[in-house]
């Protein structure tokens, strides 16, 4: 990195110094990436696990910590400065017409969703029915929705931050539920690949928070399998999708036969 990008860097570290929150931030995505704990970041400063929390609880980190727990995870100050950079720039959300827009092209969708799943214009070209003009049209729109960064030479930047999500019970959301119900549970999930699980038992309202924090890390583990897949070739690949679900929840035809007096509220 040149000279006078890092002393650019450096200024403008100190600069939002008083906003420490998106630094802190920006370090904690970078921590968790690299699967660096407190207690590593505590055993590496020398400080109890306690008091890296409230260090990072209250943003108060020096320059002289930050550059060293930085160290710990291989990154340089100059380089978390520019993964802040971008994560001010990236997307958390896109607009309730934009999820409209892409529902409505099937195109549109298809490219966006396969750019998020890290496919290149190259990969998508040669697989998909899609002209270069169509798709020429197609990047710009995503560019204009926040989405990607559209670059020269076919080359494009996923904009959508870590927290990105899609509007619930939104165009999108729809969209896929609609599917999900007509079209993925259409099989017996026997086939090589498939699998299906259904358990149904009573539980209280502890066991029920208890099986949703488990389901959430089922779903983070899946995230970091597909990160980490991303560098893989193509052709080693495969769309996979999961769906668990889990509600308090009985057959309508049982429900009817309920005395009212015994119908519970969750």
């Amino acid at each position: 990195m040149a000279c006078g990008t890092i002393s650019n860097n450096i200024r403008y570290l100190v600069m939002i110094m008083n906003q420490n929150i998106q630094i802190i931030e920006a370090l904690k995505g970078v921590l968790k990436d690299n699967n660096i704990t407190y207690k590593d970041i505590g055993t590496h400063l020398s400080l109890s696990e306690g008091s890296i929390k409230r260090l990072f609880s209250t943003s108060d980190l020096s320059l002289t910590r930050l550059g060293a727990i930085c160290s710990l995870a291989g990154i340089d100050i100059s380089s978390l400065v520019e993964i802040m950079k971008e994560k001010e720039l990236s997307t958390d959300i896109l607009s309730y017409g934009y999820e409209k827009e892409l529902v409505s092209n099937i195109k549109l969708l298809l490219t966006a969703h396969l750019l998020i799943n890290k496919w290149t214009i190259h990969q998508i070209l040669g697989h998909y029915e899609i002209e270069r003009n169509e798709m020429t049209m197609i990047l710009s729109k995503l560019d204009k929705m926040r989405i990607i960064e559209y670059l020269p030479n076919e080359r494009v930047r996923l904009k959508l931050s870590h927290s990105f999500s899609w509007i619930q019970n939104g165009p999108i959301q729809q969209f896929f539920n609609n599917h999900i119900s007509q079209e993925f549970f259409q099989c017996d999930f026997s086939s090589q690949g498939e699998i299906k699980l259904f358990n149904s038992g009573m539980l209280t309202k502890k066991s029920n928070e208890e099986m949703q924090r488990q389901i959430n890390k089922l779903g983070m583990y899946f995230d970091d399998l597909h990160k980490s897949d991303s560098k893989d070739d193509l052709d080693n690949k495969f769309g996979t999708s999961m769906m668990i679900a889990l509600r308090p929840w009985d057959l309508e035809m049982f429900n009817r036969l309920r005395k009212p007096k015994t119908v519970k509220v969750y």
